[in-house]
């Protein structure tokens, strides 16, 4: 007959993988609107109250128990495509602005620091033309 303390260490494997089990099925769960509301706060902090018109959504699923991810996108003008991505990965917050070509596979990636760096950012786009507001940008 086996000994006890085998039986013992048998059950507290099995329980310890069954609380691993539930901790990973809510995590995932949880993960998409963790990262909504995480992109919503930091958007909210970076940029201001104008940040609250952002509708951020999910992107993909990597590591969902770490790290927190969303996008926004703004627009597509000239064949540039505009994306806000909001990153937070050990506790590291990020919001970097993709530019990528529509028709091409060019895309440039650049982080993002407050919303003046982010009009800096855009003033470089074709998608300036219709924003500018010293020439009464249309919103």
């Amino acid at each position: 007959m086996s000994h006890p303390i085998m039986f013992a260490a048998a059950k507290r494997l099995t329980t310890a993988e069954e609380l691993r089990t539930v901790a990973r099925e809510n995590a995932f769960r949880t993960w998409g609107p963790r990262s909504i509301t995480a992109a919503s706060k930091y958007a909210r902090r970076l940029f201001g109250d104008e940040a609250i018109t952002l509708d951020w959504e999910i992107l993909g699923l990597l590591s969902f128990e770490e790290h927190l991810q969303a996008f926004a996108s703004l627009d597509t003008v000239g064949d540039q495509h505009l994306e806000l991505y909001y990153t937070d990965q050990g506790g590291a917050e990020r919001i970097l602005l993709r530019v990528s070509c529509a028709s091409c596979p060019s895309q440039h990636v650049h982080e993002v620091t407050s919303l003046e760096q982010l009009g800096q950012l855009l003033s470089q786009t074709p998608a300036w033309q219709d924003i500018d507001p010293r020439d009464g940008g249309n919103l």
